[in-house]
């Protein structure tokens, strides 16, 4: 799974259809994972955030107007170019991301990488430069598809029309093509592969949330329809925190 020059062309070709599919913090996925994400990184004013994977910027700028200082990171350009017309008072900056960061040397108290790691062929870099970034009480969360039961049929069966998802062939790196967006690729793993990959580089795991799926429209729950409440009991998006392990914690002369 080495698509990764390509994988960027197509994000440039797309950047316009996802930034205006995408709106922000209204997004379905947002909010799902939004009170795990602030609850694990708290106040973040005066702090080092890293928005891994920023695209066209808007949780950047939700993490400076909280009072951080930010650093967007991405490699389309087309994505980019939007981000810093919208937002011209947060660094952004073009990077491939299956090469690791950009500077690795360079320190965070926070890092962020929101439904962006699942549409990158190569983390191992990635991983290991943003588990050295990070300084010590760091925070790293990040949210993907669910490896589980994203992309799985929903099947209606039985004489009361039971609904499941069907998973097969869960355990398999394999890449698929997503048609949202006007199409890109995305690289599945099972949850073990990230997880395995974090405590690999000195990474420990200190939260995992699976929010529901929720309607695409901010409907009060009262008044979902009887798909809409199935469907949000199985959970499409995953969230995991991590934080640097005592053993991997920079020393004082590399922060």
């Amino acid at each position: 799974m080495t698509n990764g020059s390509e994988d960027l062309r197509l994000w440039d070709a797309v950047a316009d259809s996802y930034a205006a599919t995408v709106s922000g913090p209204g997004d379905s996925f947002y909010r799902r994972i939004h009170g795990f994400l602030w609850g694990e990184f708290g106040d973040v004013s005066g702090l080092d955030v890293l928005d891994l994977g920023c695209g066209h910027g808007w949780l950047a700028e939700r993490m400076r107007q909280a009072g951080a200082r930010v650093t967007g990171i991405d490699g389309s350009d087309g994505l980019l170019a939007i981000a810093r017309a919208r937002y011209p008072d947060i660094e952004f900056r073009g990077h491939d991301l299956t090469l690791g960061l950009p500077d690795p040397a360079r320190r965070f108290d926070r890092v962020v990488a929101h439904m962006v790691l699942m549409d990158v062929p190569v983390l191992d870099r990635l991983f290991a430069d943003v588990a050295g970034s990070l300084r010590d009480g760091g925070v790293f969360v990040f949210s993907i598809l669910h490896p589980a039961f994203f992309s799985r049929d929903i099947v209606d069966e039985g004489p009361d029309g039971e609904r499941y998802r069907k998973v097969t062939g869960y355990l398999a790196p394999e890449t698929r093509w997503i048609e949202s967006f006007g199409g890109h690729r995305h690289y599945h793993r099972p949850l073990s592969w990230y997880a395995e990959l974090a405590i690999a580089n000195g990474l420990v795991i200190t939260g995992i949330h699976e929010p529901p799926s929720l309607p695409h429209t901010d409907i009060p729950p009262a008044e979902w329809t009887d798909y809409q409440r199935w469907f949000s009991t199985i959970p499409t998006t995953l969230a995991i925190s991590c934080a640097p392990s005592a053993r991997s914690r920079p020393t004082p002369r590399d922060r």
